[in-house]
């Protein structure tokens, strides 16, 4: 794993280590272009997509996702 190379990341707290999170995600998105996918994700998102698109399976509205989200708090 990555993290075990960084020693300095077992001394940081709780919310460092999530805003170097988003940093890292920040500069990752400017870089994008660079990234292969995952073997295999286009034909499981296609295939989920189609999934949904038959009627076989439903999706969440944004407030059922939120509210999900939020009760895990």
């Amino acid at each position: 794993m990555i993290a075990e190379t960084i020693p300095q990341l077992r001394t940081m707290g709780t919310q460092e280590k999530f805003q170097l999170a988003a940093e890292l995600w920040e500069d990752v998105l400017q870089h994008e272009d660079q990234i292969d996918d995952p073997p295999g994700i286009v034909a499981l998102l296609e295939q989920r997509l189609a999934s949904y698109r038959a009627g076989e399976v439903s999706g969440k509205s944004w407030e059922e996702v939120r509210a999900a989200i939020q009760s895990r708090k």
